[in-house]
């Protein structure tokens, strides 16, 4: 069974629905049009901002090369997102004057942040901020609103940090003024209980170093613990960009950086013992520590990059990964230096303390009471430093946005877009309208062409015959398409069993009205130009037509052979066509399905055959009565009449189904009213033929 479907085939079916295809396109863009020129115009304005890095007062990392301040993007764009920022922008356009619509809606912030787009520019620290309105001058006013909104939004953080920052120094400063002068009032009764004026001058002098010391190592201790904060800071960045990295670069090691290490951690050793004895940083021996510090810190640093390069061979040298590595690898030298430094300032702290232990138990208790003062006066010193120099960062506070570009106005609308619009409507209704006529053929499941009947009944179709206004042959001339489409199906006919050719033959249809007397007639009149003797026999005993088609006598017919037993040479009528005879139906008897199935239509077929060529008979359609089944199977073949774009799928199936449970030998199928103007596959191109083997006069 061929069940093959071509290109032509989805054509055809684009032709036949082709008021679908049209119907659904021109609402498709009529809807597309009007939706383009009637939704309201949408502008947009974009204000481009850039983050800096801020500075914190007091931090132990400014003017450090350690200092690496990280600007996270997202973060700021989930700020500029915030509705804080939409209450404080739509203030702003308030109090400019502004009376755009949202404005005056209930929630007029969360109608702003549907007017907004934050949109950060890759691998930089700038943001674009777009502003969209109904107009030019809204879609300006909310971007720019929105940048200052924000701009004064993080000026508010900043000043709220360093505000904290200066109540917190404001409410330790009074605390540890009341220690330092506790511990002077403690001394000084100390002193009179004891009849002690003073310590000796190499206690005094031991205390002091000591108060030094401990200032140094918790001075040392608080920049290790803020190194070690900013490198965990930096492993939690690179840990979410790439894991696996952090654990493979904790492990690096190898013999020689063990060695630079361990030679690192003398190195700063010596350095602070040398401090300790008093020499100052400009000494040659300090000068020639320090550059040999810097030296191992520069091979550690180049050592463990060569092994993490080694281990980690897809980093790509340009990206943010690479770059947080490198961070990585120099702070990790710098907190193994700074913890060297800090643990060298706590032995030389502990042997001072060894010293104090051991002096009498009077200058003790004075020297640790002198100490404790000592103490107590360099954090107040400390605290009063980093007060004023918070007051002066408060004082100068400045915010770390920077406008690049404010928002200008912009020309043309983003919305709606009028080319892109039609051109999609225009599109999409070609889409639709051809998706509607697929779904039409479907939903219709008429058989259309040819093929759909070989696919559905496997049946030969022996012709197709064009759809005209005029269907009889005696109205067309003998050149006509309609005459060459019979005589294509005069001539399946004979060669449909050319061994033993149908002489009686039976022309019905699935359901009324599919043209079948019709083309019993012309198949009729077709024949006898080969010079044959026909007769046409109506064997519609409920509907007769013949006898009007031909304009002869319908009472007179195969009932009166069947019931009165009449002679059936008496009752054929002659037609103005040579060579062809009617039967008329005559009366309409009360049970035709009995009258066709009697023996009396036995020996009438019986008779007729020794008379004639070619006996057609024109019977009812098979769905709607018995009487085509009953006759079919005491003829030689069946010819089933199928109107193109009408006949459903089923009813053909149905009467094929009919016709093989009595054996009936069907002929094949006659696609009748097939549209003209266009010829798919399996339907005849008659004009085209018709013009090729006829003169201008003829056609």
């Amino acid at each position: 069974m061929d069940k093959e479907i071509t290109f032509q085939d989805y054509l055809y079916v684009i032709f036949t629905k082709r008021w679908v295809v049209i119907s659904i396109f021109l609402v498709t863009l009529g809807a597309t049009i009007i939706y383009t020129f009637s939704v309201p115009k949408v502008y947009k304005a974009t204000a481009t901002v850039m983050m800096e890095p801020g500075s914190i007062a007091g931090s132990p990392f400014r003017g450090s090369r350690f200092y690496y301040p990280v600007v996270n993007i997202r973060n700021y764009c989930e700020i500029l997102n915030s509705k804080a920022v939409a209450e404080r922008a739509v203030d702003k356009l308030k109090d400019a004057g502004f009376n755009f619509s949202f404005l005056n809606r209930p929630e007029p912030a969360e109608s702003l942040l549907l007017r907004r787009s934050i949109n950060p520019v890759m691998d930089s620290d700038i943001i674009k901020v777009d502003g969209i309105g109904r107009t030019t001058r809204e879609a300006v006013a909310v971007s720019n609103a929105i940048v200052d909104a924000f701009m004064e939004e993080q000026l508010s953080s900043i000043k709220k940090g360093i505000a904290e920052r200066r109540e917190f120094l404001e409410a330790q400063i009074p605390q540890v003024q009341s220690n330092l002068e506790e511990s002077e009032r403690r001394i000084k009764e100390f002193k009179e209980k004891n009849k002690i004026v003073s310590l000796p001058d190499e206690v005094t002098e031991l205390v002091e170093e000591l108060a030094d010391f401990d200032r140094l190592y918790n001075s040392s201790g608080a920049t290790y613990k803020s190194l070690q904060n900013r490198l965990n800071f930096l492993k939690n960045q690179l840990a979410e960009q790439k894991l696996v990295l952090v654990n493979e670069i904790a492990e690096v090691s190898s013999p020689y950086i063990l060695e630079l290490r361990r030679q690192l951690i003398f190195l700063e050793t010596d350095y602070s013992l040398y401090l300790v004895q008093g020499l100052l940083e400009s000494d040659p021996k300090l000068m020639d520590l320090k550059e040999s510090i810097e030296r191992t810190k520069v091979k550690l640093i180049e050592e463990t990059k060569k092994i993490v390069n080694k281990q980690i061979p897809s980093l790509d040298p340009l990206s943010s990964s690479q770059e947080l590595v490198d961070k990585i690898l120099e702070l990790e030298v710098e907190v193994s230096a700074q913890e060297a430094e800090r643990n060298a300032f706590l032995e030389i702290k502990q042997n001072y303390e060894k010293k104090l232990y051991s002096l009498p138990t009077s200058e003790f208790e004075l020297a640790q009471l002198e100490r404790r003062k000592k103490v107590n006066a360099i954090a107040y010193e400390l605290l009063m430093r980093y007060y004023k120099e918070t007051q002066v960062s408060e004082a100068g506070t400045v915010s770390n946005v920077r406008v690049v570009d404010r928002a200008g106005t912009s020309k043309a609308p983003i919305k709606p877009k009028k080319r892109l619009n039609l051109i999609l409507g225009t599109v999409f209704g070609i889409i639709l309208g051809i998706g509607g006529a697929f779904v039409a053929d479907y939903v219709g499941a008429s058989i259309k062409t040819p093929k759909d009947i070989r696919i559905h009944v496997n049946l030969p179709v022996f012709g197709s015959i064009p759809k005209v206004s005029k269907p009889n042959l005696m109205e067309h001339s003998r050149n006509s398409p309609i005459a060459e489409a019979y005589r294509t199906i005069r001539t399946n006919v004979g060669f449909a069993n050319p061994d033993c050719p149908a002489k009686t033959i039976l022309v019905t249809s699935s359901v009324p009205k599919e043209g079948k007397s019709t083309i019993a007639s012309n198949l009729g009149i077709i024949m006898t130009q080969l010079g044959k003797k026909v007769l046409l026999v109506d064997a519609d005993l409920r509907k007769p037509t013949l006898a009007k088609v031909f304009g002869v006598e319908k009472d007179k017919g195969v009932t009166d052979i069947l019931i009165k037993k009449v002679d059936w040479s008496s009752v054929i009528s002659s037609t103005k066509i040579e060579n062809l005879n009617l039967l008329a139906s005559g009366k309409i008897p009360p049970n035709p399905s009995e009258l066709l199935g009697s023996q009396q239509m036995d020996a009438l077929i019986k008779q007729l055959n020794e008379s004639f060529d070619y006996i057609i008979f024109d019977a009812p359609p098979v769905v709607s009565v018995t009487d085509a089944v009953i006759l079919s199977s005491k003829l030689d073949g069946v010819l089933l009449v199928v109107e193109a774009n009408r006949t459903n799928k089923l009813a053909l199936s149905h009467a094929k189904e009919n016709f093989e449970r009595v054996n009936a030998k069907i002929l094949g199928v006659i696609l009748n009213k097939v549209p003209s103007g266009y010829a798919p596959y399996g339907y005849p191109h008659y004009h085209s033929y018709y013009r090729y083997y006829t003169s201008k006069e003829e056609a």
